[in-house]
């Protein structure tokens, strides 16, 4: 959550202000709508009492009062708070529009303690002042409940929640109130239908009473009618709505599982429809990506792959700190003529397998395969301040996975496999390097130069492992496992280098 008080501050005075317009609204309602019950005689002695004691108007005026404290309250304690600012502003449209029906309902209360004191007092019939009463009450609370519940559902939707949360994940937010479709309808429902259909007949009732008319038992049939129209209206809406809402909830969260061959069977050239159309073209579009980011991936290492669909794919490069480890299959010209061609590949295959595991799950990327040969690159394109041990641990597992290799060529029928690694450390230039339209990430310089004729002298010394004292210095501590070899010159270079080998 993008904690702003500033807009947590302006927007719950702002809520605060629908609040009030909302009463203003339904006590305007009161004043201009006619009561559907009326009583000429007990009303007239009822509005002497109420304009007799004013103190009445006071206590009234608390059912103002305890809502509009209930939510300055609510608001002060939590929003200030970073930890429950989140729920509280997605609560306080359901919190704020039940303060104010409490208020209501406080203020029927007091006005029925009135009455039913004006009533022992005067003696006079107050059933149709009460019905009164309550119908405008009842009314007055869904108009307030719903006129505020909407406005500020609307401003939380347009304004402050996009402010407060720009990443989403609103349904993820533990204890805060769930605005529903079905709520809104219900409210929508509730207003435009059974308020007015209630109110119409009951004052149609009351006049035909009053004037000794029978009643009309086609009108009340039809409002019934009209009432259950209007519910039937409403559940379609929610059905065509909602469903297909929750059928591309359902297939979303499937391909965000990975499974990309989900899709939603919606049919029609509505809103929703169309959504479902650009959901479905999307999730093929997800599929195409996810297709060509695991090819992408089999053809170069999965960490270049991210490297270079982050954006990196301009041709040039940067100098980085880097150990590159060369691995070369000893006598395998001689070896694979003695050998069907589809036999080497299947047998290259394996072995690279094998050995691409070692150096993936040490950090390294396999940067090529030069025939026979392997490439691996410890530091680039990730970052590693281990990348000299890191590329020894991983020669140090190929070791061990030669042995099982072996094991395995053996038991099939095929020869044994013996390689050289060389390892160095240095600077190279690391980056795309190619032709605008064919580019590769690679390593560059010295380093890789003298890395490849460490390894060829692996035949020399008759070893399967050699290590630069460059690389052994940046091991710290674990390059005491190492014993020198020799220090001899190595072609291109003018300075002898040191040399080390460790035991399996």
């Amino acid at each position: 959550m993008n904690y702003n008080r500033k807009v947590l501050v302006r927007v719950s005075w702002f809520y605060g202000g629908i609040v009030i317009a909302a009463n203003i609204l339904a006590n305007l309602i009161q004043v201009v709508i006619p009561s559907p019950v009326y009583n000429s005689r007990s009303m007239e002695v009822w509005l002497q009492f109420l304009s007799g004691n004013p103190q009445l108007q006071f206590i009234t005026s608390l059912s103002y009062i305890v809502p509009t404290a209930l939510c300055v309250i609510y608001s002060y304690k939590n929003l200030r708070r970073e930890e429950k600012a989140a729920k509280t502003i997605l609560t306080i449209p359901l919190f704020y529009s039940l303060a104010t029906a409490i208020g209501w309902g406080l203020n029927f209360l007091f006005e029925l303690i009135a009455l039913l004191f004006v009533r022992r007092i005067y003696g006079i019939e107050v059933g149709s002042i009460i019905l009164t009463s309550l119908i405008y009450m009842f009314f007055s609370t869904i108009t307030v409940f719903t006129t505020s519940y909407l406005l500020i559902d609307l401003v939380n939707r347009r304004y402050t929640l996009p402010r407060l949360f720009p990443d989403g994940h609103l349904s993820q937010i533990q204890g805060s109130h769930r605005a529903q479709f079905a709520m809104l309808f219900s409210l929508c429902f509730i207003v435009m239908t059974v308020l007015p259909v209630f109110y119409l007949l009951s004052g149609t009732i009351n006049i035909q009473n009053e004037n000794g008319i029978p009643v009309h038992r086609g009108l009340v049939a039809m409002s019934i009618v009209f009432v259950l129209v209007s519910l039937l209206i409403v559940i379609s809406l929610l059905r065509l709505i909602v469903y297909p809402l929750k059928a591309l909830t359902r297939e979303a969260q499937n391909i965000q599982k990975g499974d990309y061959d989900s899709r939603v069977n919606i049919v029609s050239n509505d809103e929703i429809g169309v959504l479902a159309d650009s959901f479905n073209d999307m999730a093929s579009s997800l599929a195409e990506k996810e297709f060509m980011r695991s090819t992408f991936g089999k053809i170069v290492d999965p960490a270049v792959r991210d490297y270079l669909m982050k954006g990196n794919v301009s041709l040039g490069g940067e100098e980085r700190e880097v150990t590159v480890l060369f691995c070369d299959i000893r006598s395998f010209t001689a070896m694979s003529e003695r050998m069907q061609a589809e036999s080497v590949v299947s047998l290259l295959n394996e072995y690279f397998t094998s050995l691409s595991k070692c150096i993936t799950d040490n950090h390294g990327i396999v940067n090529k395969y030069i025939g026979d040969a392997v490439m691996a690159i410890f530091g680039a394109p990730v970052e590693s301040a281990n990348h000299a041990y890191d590329a020894f641990c991983a020669a140090r597992d190929m070791r061990k996975a030669l042995v099982l290799l072996n094991e395995h060529f053996a038991q099939t029928g095929r020869p044994s496999i013996s390689f050289g690694i060389g390892i160095h450390s240095g600077v190279v230039l690391a980056g795309n390097i190619g032709a605008q339209n064919r580019m590769e990430y690679t390593v560059i310089g010295d380093t890789v130069n003298t890395a490849s004729r460490i390894e060829s002298l692996c035949k020399t010394y008759h070893t399967d492992l050699l290590v630069s004292e460059e690389s052994v210095r940046r091991m710290g501590s674990a390059g005491e496992v190492f014993t020198l070899v020799d220090q001899p010159s190595i072609r291109g270079k003018q300075e002898k280098i040191k040399l080390f080998t460790c035991a399996s």
